[in-house]
């Protein structure tokens, strides 16, 4: 490591910036003092000054290390020359420059602050609280400074301040009248910047408040009251169709998506169905991001090949697939799980932590566009059959008791007669093991056999 890089880490450490913005508020508080006490003559202004120019001189040192760490020196020039400016010992009146550090104290404590997380607590208002606070005090000064040897309205700091303080809320002089050039020059910088800092934060607070409505939704519940819901985790461009169809006829009556796309609240799906569908920011690959989620009340968990970060590659979207895999059916091993891979080289450890369905996009994509070149037309059918929202559709259910010990070829007639519903496979299990698809016509199905059909409703055995 080299000595700039020692001297960068030291002057960009969490410490030293907060011991930097500590001392900028104490300097402040000083320069009010010390103007205050202008002409009194008194010891204490005489200790506030040493006291004052030893803080200068930090600053010096602090400014000196910047420039030693800052590559491109133009750049140091550029953002500090107001702070050199206010540490020169000839130009001690622009001391009250050293006021416009205060943003940088904004600056510090809106980065690392959880507070401005708060839809209530913008950091924009922070940076205009200051705005305002800056420009009555340097108002105030600068009023001091110009008309306090011969205006009476002005002998005080406190008379300056109050008058800077309502001529910059007011828009016009208040309470005093400036009698020199450069007073009343003063007090019209002091009304236009009453007029853009106030334009400023109109603009700012409606804006805040427009955003804040539009994602304020209100719900039946919250997430921790729903149940039997599905968890969705991860977001990509199916999963508006998933979810859409996992909420149709009340399949589901609820569903949270584990998402860390920021934006995503305000997508017109969760829009519309914001009384359905919750989205919950998070890493769904965290335990306690799940357990938000409701994972253990939850009847399904759909986890999908994740693209909410264009940064992830294939196999990291499909390695933090598997990882969530497994904490899911480890702390709800009665879930329902269907896992998007990206890669069929997961599906054993899959298998092996419990998940029941595992879909791998390309090759479901690749065999449906090559039975379609070699079966022409099938699209038609595709397009009723996969979706639950119009149409035909698939249906899992228990071969109706009356049924039970016939023939696959009865089966089918009585099927195709009472719900209008065409027999494509049994299975001996929900789940889907010991699956026979288009069974022959002289097997006898049991009572315990599940049946799955094309028909438009499903059958009410």
């Amino acid at each position: 490591m080299t000595p700039r890089d020692r001297v960068d880490r030291f002057i960009n450490n969490k410490t030293t910036e907060y011991s930097v913005a500590f001392l900028i508020l104490v300097s402040v508080f000083l320069i009010l003092v010390e103007f205050a006490l202008a002409g009194s003559g008194s010891k204490a202004r005489e200790i506030i000054v040493v006291v004052n120019d030893v803080i200068t001189g930090v600053f010096v040192v602090e400014l000196v290390l910047r420039f030693i760490a800052e590559p491109r020196k133009s750049r140091f020039w550029r953002r500090y020359w107001i702070d050199i400016l206010a540490v020169l010992p000839l130009l001690r009146a622009f001391r009250i420059l050293r006021l416009l550090r205060l943003f940088r104290v904004g600056i510090i404590l809106s980065r690392q602050s959880r507070l401005f997380r708060n839809p209530l607590f913008k950091v924009e208002y922070v940076f205009i609280s200051l705005a305002v606070f800056v420009t009555v005090v340097i108002g105030a000064i600068s009023m001091r400074v110009a008309e306090g040897p011969q205006n009476p309205d002005f002998a005080t700091i406190e008379q300056a301040f109050w008058f800077s303080a309502m001529t910059l809320v007011s828009g016009e002089p208040i309470g005093a009248f400036p009698q020199t050039t450069l007073g009343r020059l003063v007090s019209l910088t002091l009304m236009m910047a009453g007029l853009t800092v106030f334009a400023i934060l109109a603009g700012t607070v409606s804006a805040v408040m427009i955003d804040t409505l539009r994602k304020v939704k209100f719900r039946p519940m919250e997430i921790d009251e729903i149940k039997d819901h599905c968890v969705v985790c991860g977001w990509n461009r199916s999963a508006e169709l998933i979810l859409e169809e996992l909420l149709h006829d009340n399949h589901y009556k609820n569903a949270v998506v584990i998402t860390e796309q920021e934006d995503l609240d305000s997508h017109p799906f969760f829009q519309i169905n914001s009384h359905r569908a919750f989205v919950l920011h998070g890493d769904f690959t965290r335990v306690d991001v799940l357990k938000e989620a409701g994972i253990e009340r939850a009847r399904a968990a759909v986890l999908l090949a994740d693209a909410s970060k264009d940064a992830r590659s294939s196999q990291d979207r499909d390695a933090r697939t598997v990882l969530a895999a497994m904490l899911i059916e480890k702390m709800n091993d009665t879930i329902f799980t269907t896992v998007q891979l990206l890669n069929r080289d997961n599906e054993t450890s899959l298998r092996r932590a419990g998940v029941e369905e595992i879909i791998v996009t390309d090759e479901y994509v690749g065999n449906i566009i090559g039975s379609v070149v070699r079966n022409r037309g099938m699209t038609t059918m595709l397009d009723e059959l996969l979706t639950s929202r119009y149409g035909h559709q698939f249906f899992k259910e228990r071969l109706p008791k009356d049924l039970a010990g016939k023939p696959v070829a009865e089966v089918m007639t009585t099927l195709k007669v009472r719900h209008n519903a065409t027999l494509l496979a049994v299975s001996y299990d929900e789940r889907g093991k010991g699956m026979v698809v288009n069974p022959p016509a002289d097997l006898i199905l049991g009572p315990e056999v599940w049946v799955i059909v094309a028909a438009a409703t499903p059958m009410k055995s």
